[in-house]
């Protein structure tokens, strides 16, 4: 039998070690926020139109849902590269770290007030969220 070397980050790159792990998910949050906040403009600016084709025309033609689109391709990629290297059972309650990237991307780029309230859910987001890393195993 062979012996095979152990995978080390000078042979694979940056992106294999923590560092790239970080890029990672910044990465995915920042695009999840970012298509749910481009959504949000694209909706805006079709109004109440009903549901028509003309309504899927103005769709089909509207920079928000074309940037909405690209960022939710990009953090299916992204997401993808996250659960090979991850635990889903970490992966995914990590994931909610997008309700903190929306609620600041509305509050600073689209005006939205935030209560109290949503701001104090944000900290039990990111308290629970280190609550589940440190008990995450080491690998």
């Amino acid at each position: 039998m062979e012996k095979t070397e152990p995978m080390n980050t000078t042979t694979y790159g940056w992106l294999h070690g923590r560092l790239g792990t970080v890029v990672l998910w910044a990465l995915l949050i920042i695009l999840e926020s970012g298509g749910q906040i481009a959504t949000k403009v694209g909706g805006d600016q079709l109004g109440q139109m009903d549901f028509t084709l003309q309504w899927l025309q103005a769709v089909m033609t509207n920079p928000g849902v074309w940037v909405a689109i690209a960022c939710y391709i990009g953090a299916f990629f992204v997401w993808m590269l996250i659960l090979r290297r991850s635990s889903l059972s970490l992966a995914f309650p990590l994931s909610s770290l997008v309700f903190v990237g929306v609620l600041l991307g509305s509050w600073l780029g689209l005006g939205e007030h935030i209560s109290l309230l949503h701001w104090a859910g944000v900290a039990v987001i990111i308290v629970g969220i280190a609550l589940l890393a440190d008990g995450e195993p080491e690998h």
